[in-house]
């Protein structure tokens, strides 16, 4: 993503910071400083993904016509920056879309070059097989049986069996959701311990008062 572009959403999320509060922050806001706070928002704003996320989301619209509907008589200085941030808003919200739009058309492109890659019977299709040896030798590691069948039941949303192109997504995406079914396989561990300590302890317990009695 190029840095530029992320600079300049940094910049307006600045100025419409500088708009809503005290003049005493605007030299933060238009620092070196504020303008790195504004791009850590934007990448969490993003889910801890780098690049532009919705514009929606980071300056809303309707927030910024409420702002300058509720400035009532507060100087022309104020309604021009107010105009100014419209404007650079409407811009930034169209090159936004252009961003997204491009991003959805490298996503589009990856999967499909690495659908091509997976399917080695050239059937069209990939089948269990092809997307275990697949992402192994992609990803470099081993997969068992049982993840790959879970890999398989998240994206194949016909329940043919098989990944066709419009199913099948990038390898970040696989890895991604590698990641997140080994993070709630460990969950599910360590609460099973839990209850089995519990559990344990519930057991002495009553052994105990038996021995009581």
């Amino acid at each position: 993503m190029n840095s530029s572009r992320i600079n300049r959403v940094s910049s307006v999320i600045c100025l419409f910071i500088t708009i809503n509060v005290p003049a005493t922050i605007d030299a933060f806001a238009l620092s070196s400083v504020g303008t790195n706070t504004a791009r850590r928002a934007i990448f969490r704003a993003n889910n801890g993904q780098h690049g532009i996320p919705s514009f929606d989301y980071l300056l809303p619209s309707t927030s910024i016509t409420s702002l300058k509907a509720t400035s009532g008589d507060s100087g022309d200085k104020k309604d021009d920056d107010i105009d100014r941030l419209l404007s650079m808003a409407a811009k930034l919200r169209a090159e936004a879309a252009s961003l997204e739009a491009e991003k959805a058309k490298e996503r589009a492109d990856a999967a499909e070059r690495a659908f091509r890659e997976f399917d080695t019977d050239k059937d069209g299709a990939i089948d269990i097989n092809e997307l275990k040896t697949g992402i192994e030798r992609v990803l470099k590691t081993e997969l068992s049986d049982k993840r790959a069948e879970e890999l398989m039941k998240e994206f194949d949303a016909s329940g043919d069996g098989k990944l066709q192109l419009d199913e099948f997504v990038t390898i970040d995406q696989f890895r991604n959701r590698l990641e997140a079914l080994s993070r709630e396989e460990r969950r599910l561990a360590v609460e099973a311990q839990k209850n089995a300590k519990k559990r344990r302890r519930s057991s002495c317990s009553g052994t105990s008062s038996i021995g009581h009695t």
